[in-house]
């Protein structure tokens, strides 16, 4: 659950104090509804092959993104707000610390759909990464394997919920393609890095946490209403696939222990055609490296 505290949507004491003398809930538009998914009438039936129960797949995804669909016209009806993108919201409100509850929503609601569209649903199917894109994960972590093992290990290690990503950066010299781990409803959007986001210490060690960047903090720049595209500091990065790591999702098909199992099963399910859609593949000529 998203804590709201004192950022909570305007006219939520209110409402809560007068939830008991009303008879219906209030009329609010319904700009925003729950995108479909490939296959979704089947996955409403069957479940996610080889991932998820329909059970499942009713709590993490049709359940849970109508919850965060409810949240975004509540809080968006008749502002400036209605009828952006979540993927907007998240950038836009990433700015403003009194509008922390609706970033929140807006980046869950962008993050769980990115996760649902990077999974292969089709059970007659093995996706696979293509020769280009298995080369760049080479350069990058040296095989597949390493990167399978590595992803799977920081996502096992947060303690609490989040998501964790596959991006690219624009850095050549380090290797383009990184992995990035993401908390509660922390954003991988570079112009959404003006949030503060929390960091869990079991997914660094002591050298990567010294070189933590503090972009986040809510100072001038946070404010400013024209300015750069990323703060100072930030990474320009692009989502190329991700895990959702909310309990949610996991806990009524593998149980309390069943983290592990459930992210090795998810592994095995990923659409790498929505990652071969995003990357940009680094092709080496006379010693540098160029995109292409």
């Amino acid at each position: 659950m998203i804590l709201r505290c004192l950022t909570r949507r305007a006219g939520a004491a209110q409402s809560w104090a007068g939830a008991s003398s009303r008879r219906t809930p209030p009329l609010t538009r319904s700009t925003y509804s729950i995108p479909a998914l490939v296959n979704h009438d089947e996955l409403e039936k069957n479940g996610v092959p080889g991932l998820l129960s329909p059970q499942g797949f009713r709590i993490a995804y049709t359940d849970y993104q109508q919850h965060m669909v409810d949240e975004l016209n509540e809080s968006t009806a008749g502002t400036v707000f209605e009828n952006q993108e979540p993927k907007a919201l998240v950038i836009e409100t990433s700015r403003d610390p009194t509008k922390a509850y609706l970033f929140n929503v807006a980046s869950m609601a962008f993050n769980n759909h990115f996760f649902f569209r990077g999974i292969n649903t089709d059970p007659h199917v093995r996706s696979e990464p293509t020769v280009d894109l298995t080369n760049q994960i080479r350069n990058d972590f040296s095989s597949l394997d390493t990167l399978r093992e590595t992803f799977l290990a920081t996502a096992e290690a947060m303690f609490g919920p989040g998501f964790v990503w596959l991006v690219q950066t624009n850095n050549t010299q380090l290797g383009s393609l990184r992995i990035l781990p993401t908390y509660l409803a922390g954003s991988p959007l570079s112009a959404a890095h003006y949030r503060r986001q929390s960091h869990d210490l079991n997914t660094h060690n002591a050298d990567s946490y010294q070189a933590l960047n503090s972009v986040g903090t809510f100072g001038s720049a946070a404010k400013q209403k024209v300015g750069p595209k990323m703060p100072l500091g930030g990474i320009d990065v692009v989502p190329l696939l991700c895990v959702n790591t909310w309990e949610h999702v996991w806990l009524h098909d593998y149980g309390v222990k069943g983290k592990r199992k459930y992210l090795e099963k998810w592994w095995n399910r990923i659409d790498w055609n929505l990652v071969i859609q995003n990357v940009t593949i680094l092709r080496k000529y006379d010693g540098r490296f160029e995109y292409r």
